[in-house]
This record gives structure tokens, C-alpha cells and sequence, in this order.
């Protein structure tokens, strides 16, 4: 009697991942793991379509606001630095030291 443990038989095809082959087969796998991910699958094509349509909706909102809100946080920074250590030369001297090390790489 073999003491080995029990080895499964190698298999005839490649199952370890899904190749695509071509951009509908790209496609459909994005949209299978979209609907997995939010749990979409079980409802109705119509409920799909306003899922769609409300998620693109947010995140088209949150991309316009993240672009608004980015340039005033430049502006912030010195204003910041002063609350924080009572002096913006702190933030001059850091932004300095940083720009004279990427200006070496």
C-alpha cells in the first residue's frame, strides 16, 4: 500500500484564469466582475440601466468636485502651515529641500 498523498491528474486545458482573446471577451469580463463586485446580477435589465446611470452620475459628480477642489489646495497649503507651526517658512524651507532633491534625480 503507497503511503503518497492522492495527485489529481493534470488537467486537459488551461483553468487557472480567463485569457482574452479579443476586446468582446475583455469586455464581458470587466462587465461579469462589475456586476459581481456591487451585486448586480440578480436584478432586472431595467434596474441595471438606473444602477448605471446613478453610479455614473456620482462619479462623474465626484471627479467635477475633486477638480474644483484641488487647485484651492495649493492656495491652502501656507495658511495651513502657519496654524499648524505658527509660521510659513517652515512650508517654504520643506517645498525648497523638495524641489533641490528631485532637481538631483
Amino acid at each position: 500500500m503507497s503511503t503518497r498523498p492522492f495527485k489529481p491528474p493534470p488537467l486537459a486545458r488551461d483553468t487557472t484564469g480567463f485569457r482574452c482573446n479579443s476586446l468582446s471577451a475583455y469586455a464581458w469580463k470587466q462587465w461579469t466582475m462589475f456586476e459581481a463586485t456591487f451585486a448586480i446580477c440578480g436584478l432586472e435589465p431595467w434596474e441595471k440601466l438606473v444602477f448605471v446611470i446613478i453610479m455614473s452620475l456620482l462619479t462623474f459628480l465626484f471627479f467635477t468636485g475633486l477638480s474644483r477642489v484641488i487647485p484651492q489646495l495649493t492656495s491652502l497649503l501656507p495658511r495651513t502651515a502657519y496654524y499648524l507651526w505658527g509660521d510659513e517658512r517652515v512650508l517654504n524651507h520643506w517645498m525648497d529641500h523638495a524641489a533641490a532633491s528631485v532637481r538631483e534625480l
